[in-house]
């Protein structure tokens, strides 16, 4: 069971119980409550309470799974080929990058994870490209977009992406404190339990973040925000992480956050703006091709010792990866500009698996040479090394 302090740092299920701990705010919840502007209508909102979706409610909905299908975390479908979840869930610091994107998949149109392989559709992840900067769930930037390594099938019924929320949708008032906003997810039903087969759903009032980071007891950043299910026993907990928040206002349906943390399975929750993400997702999603991928080698390295390869880029490259795989031996991944990378001076390193399966993304390289290093943990030998740039 997690600790009523511990933060929800892997994937996150919606509960429909009692909050621990915290009082219901006051903002959205009681006749004191500001009313959301009428862009957005409080009455047109789902009802509140946790209770089981229905078939297609959710068609944007994915479940981030490993290459065995236990379900990790939630995530949302922007396009065919890109899916927005959180970074917890492919977890990497500023310069430790995600895991190998062979290591997950993504499966989607079926409110069943049991039923996923039969009725629904399951794609592998080609790529990880994480919000760019320093990052922790507690202070923002929590995000991460994953694209596809074959298209899924929006048929607009059971598969459908679904729009992101703009600066003008929030000046309009889908995130106005006291708008009821819905969260699905099949994370745990209680903090140490299982997580559900079925997808579930909850309804959650808007929060200011001046409110929200006094139930918290800690500070709300700008591109974070908070809502409060107390009053009716509903926080989302592990499993749910990822999962898109939605609004349904004047322009629609539209994705307002992305599951990032509670305390302890408690209320009040804390989404990414994704008004705030619009624009780093605006420029990645519509790239839906790579430019030919460069095989950089058949690694062979010794142990203890570096086997370096150079490339130069060009300008304006909004992304570039590199993914080390195959061989034998244990080496880990490096890549920095302008000069070979060392131990302890790199632009990014791999997680340092026990085994050939290293993985390194970098958002907006600078043009140039760049350096792409494995260092042997024990001696490599013929390993595959790919990158790959956007366009």
């Amino acid at each position: 069971m997690p600790s009523s302090r511990s933060y929800l740092l892997s994937s996150p299920s919606l509960r429909a119980a009692v909050a621990l701990g915290f009082l219901s705010l006051g903002t959205g919840c009681g006749p004191e409550a500001p009313s959301a502007p009428s862009a957005v209508s409080q009455a047109a909102q789902p009802l509140v309470g946790g209770t089981a979706a229905t078939a297609g409610e959710f068609p944007w909905m994915v479940s981030l799974q490993d290459t065995a299908g236990n379900h990790l975390c939630g995530g949302t479908l922007l396009n065919s080929l890109w899916v927005l979840t959180s970074r917890q869930c492919v977890r990497g610091s500023t310069t430790v990058t995600p895991p190998h994107p062979s290591t997950l998949r993504v499966a989607a149109g079926s409110n069943s994870l049991a039923l996923m392989g039969i009725t629904g559709q399951v794609r592998t992840v080609l790529d990880i490209i994480p919000f760019p900067g320093s990052w922790d769930a507690a202070q923002g930037k929590d995000a991460a977009l994953l694209r596809l390594g074959s298209p899924l099938t929006l048929d607009g019924v059971t598969v459908a992406a679904l729009p992101v929320a703009t600066a003008a949708d929030v000046a309009a008032g889908y995130t106005h404190p006291g708008v009821i906003a819905t969260l699905a997810g099949w994370g745990q039903t209680a903090p140490g339990g299982g997580t559900t087969d079925a997808l579930m759903k909850m309804s959650v009032p808007l929060v200011s973040n001046a409110d929200a980071a006094l139930a918290l007891g800690q500070p709300v950043m700008s591109d974070q925000l908070g809502a409060d299910g107390s009053a009716q026993g509903n926080a989302f907990c592990t499993g749910d992480v990822g999962g898109p928040l939605v609004v349904d206002g004047a322009s629609g349906k539209k994705l307002v956050g992305v599951a990032s943390y509670n305390l302890g399975c408690s209320a009040p929750d804390i989404f990414e703006r994704a008004a705030y993400l619009q624009p780093f997702i605006a420029n990645m999603t519509p790239r839906l091709k790579y430019s030919p991928r460069v095989t950089l080698s058949y690694v062979t390295a010794p142990q203890g010792g570096w086997k370096h390869y150079s490339l130069t880029l060009p300008s304006g490259i909004p992304a570039f990866t590199v993914a080390l795989q195959g061989g034998t031996g244990n080496g880990t991944l490096y890549v920095r500009a302008d000069a070979p990378p060392t131990l302890t001076n790199y632009a990014c390193r791999s997680g340092g698996t026990d085994s050939n399966v290293e993985y390194c993304s970098l958002f907006y390289p600078v043009m140039g040479t760049w350096y792409v290093s494995v260092y042997g943990e024990t001696a490599v030998t013929a390993a595959s090394m790919l990158g790959r740039t956007f366009y």
